[in-house]
């Protein structure tokens, strides 16, 4: 007889507890659900919210749809009843183990579902008049009164779901009384970030053919290496030829499995340019592109940095896609919920020797644009300077000056730095309104620098003949520009003090400045280069 007290699992606690296991977003959850479509030969995943309630935004604003229940519904082979009944159990499959595909521990269907809702659906037609049905209720294997997966029952599609089914076979998967939907359950931001995930998790499958809806709207692949032309955001380029390791099979009597590594250089004009912009990098995906995409089966199952490499500025511009068959799961410590990885010690250390002289390179690369960039930007610190400027007094001689001569003054200033094809008016509008400049020139004897005034700006001009610039200014340039602009910057407090003194505080200045000049040019002398400098400490 069995003692119903010591029973291996409690269902009413299990069927809870096993609501907290391992999913951890609603688009992880979802992903489970396109798989299983997916491996059925599925075509098309498409995802429906429907929504009733509605959520108070705050006097004045529109309430938010909240979704009560989620639809899910695929062009694939569908289930004999009896498949359903199976796929339906917590570890029921049949294709448990299968490596031929993206699904193998029987664990997606339900522990999923039961991540998000607390009662799951399942329709499903391997004839277009032969639907057959069957579900789970959180609730009802809580309270004991379901002890089995219901029998699958021949019936039709409800009216409120009949214009979702889209094929002649196919499975449709209804979330009902969803209680733990990210944000909240508000539509209008799921259907704004799942397709993000869903985007760069299945980019190959996108690229190569398959269709993802969610909510009326079309996924794009979101490719985090902007190799692929289809994805909305590419234009990066592949470093070197991809990296194609042999790593044997666990257990496979000597048989390998390949896995390869491709990196990607993403364009200078990009680090230059939309690098300067938190927006347009979030815009663009740079953002959430760093590091390692890890790949199983043409599916992304990870992203992070594994310990391969510490976070670096410079991983905003090279990205790394890392792919694998599921035969080397073990190696990779692939979850059953197919969204993280743990790389084991072997299989990390190889590949980190493997990429280890294509990241000092990209590294490389990456650094020498940041330093071009940089010492051709004379406005970084500019920048800075004009930010920071507004917590501190304006000389009064500025901020009194007459308006006319002021303007007068800034034309003249302009006029003296324009080229070809750079007119005064467009050297005007770029330097106005700006409370410190830098500028250079070339006098031989002259102070390292000098601080004059033009309108309401503070220049503060370089004099590239004395030895400050040649093995201090110059060399930081090349090596460090975030020092450089730091120098920059004290340079720029001492014109701005400059400009806030008394007549006879000004003349001290310029005394001081020669003086400084001198003592400066006799102790650089021995230096022959800032690298120099730095190679003996």
């Amino acid at each position: 007889m069995i003692d119903e007290r010591f029973t291996i699992v409690q269902e009413e606690r299990f069927i809870e507890a096993t609501r907290d296991s391992g999913y951890k977003s609603t688009a992880s959850a979802v992903s489970e659900l396109a798989d299983n479509a997916f491996q059925a030969g599925a075509n098309q995943f498409i995802v429906h919210f429907r929504s009733e309630e509605q959520a108070y935004n705050g006097r004045g604003r529109k309430p938010s749809p909240v979704v009560d229940e989620v639809v899910c519904v695929d062009d694939g082979s569908g289930m004999l009843p009896n498949v359903l009944r199976t796929a339906l159990r917590f570890g029921g499959t049949t294709r448990f183990d299968d490596r031929s595909g993206l699904g193998r521990f029987g664990m997606g269907l339900p522990n999923s579902s039961a991540s998000q809702c607390r009662r799951l659906e399942v329709y499903t037609w391997k004839k277009p008049d032969e639907v057959y049905f069957s579900y789970l209720d959180i609730d009802e294997i809580a309270s004991g009164s379901m002890l089995v997966v219901p029998e699958p029952v021949k019936m039709d599609i409800p009216s409120r779901y009949a214009a979702y089914k889209i094929s002649p076979t196919g499975t449709m998967i209804v979330w009902r009384k969803c209680d733990r939907l990210d944000y909240a359950g508000r539509e209008d931001t799921l259907t704004r970030e799942l397709p993000n995930t869903l985007g760069q998790t299945y980019r190959h499958f996108l690229v190569s053919g398959k269709v993802i809806h969610v909510n009326g709207r079309d996924i794009l692949p979101f490719d985090p290496l902007f190799l692929m032309p289809e994805a909305e955001h590419h234009g990066a380029t592949a470093h070197g030829a991809p990296i194609v390791l042999d790593v044997p099979i666990p257990g496979a009597n000597g048989k390998t499995s390949p896995v390869t590594i491709r990196f990607s250089l993403l364009p200078e004009t990009w680090q230059t340019k939309i690098g300067k912009s938190t927006k347009q990098s979030h815009a663009h995906g740079i953002d959430r592109a760093r590091g390692f995409s890890i790949v199983r089966a043409g599916r992304e199952v990870d992203f992070g940095y594994f310990r391969l490499r510490r976070p670096h500025w410079t991983d905003s511009w090279w990205s790394c896609e890392i792919a694998f068959e599921p035969e080397l799961d073990e190696l990779f410590g692939v979850t059953h919920t197919k969204q993280q990885v743990k790389l084991g010690e072997r299989i990390r250390t190889r590949i980190e020797k493997d990429i280890s002289a294509n990241l000092a390179t990209l590294s490389d690369i990456i650094v020498s644009r940041g330093r071009k960039a940089h010492a051709a930007d004379p406005k970084k610190a500019e920048n800075i300077a004009k930010d920071r400027d507004r917590f501190l007094r304006t000389s009064p001689a500025l901020r009194d000056k007459d308006p006319n001569i002021a303007e007068r003054e800034l034309r003249e200033y302009a006029e003296s730095r324009t080229c070809d094809g750079v007119t005064v008016d467009e050297v005007l509008e770029d330097i106005r309104n700006r409370p410190l400049l830098m500028d250079f020139e070339n006098l031989p004897g002259a102070p390292f620098y000098r601080v004059r005034t033009f309108g309401t700006s503070t220049v503060v001009t370089l004099n590239r003949e004395h030895s400050f610039f040649s093995r201090l200014y110059q060399p930081l340039c090349d090596m460090n520009p975030a020092s450089k602009t730091a120098l920059e910057l004290l340079l720029f407090a001492l014109a701005k003090a400059e400009t806030l003194a008394e007549d006879e505080g000004v003349l001290w200045y310029r005394s001081q400045r020669h003086e400084w000049s001198r003592v400066l040019s006799v102790y650089l002398e021995s230096v022959e280069s800032l690298d120099r400098v730095m190679a003996d400490a």
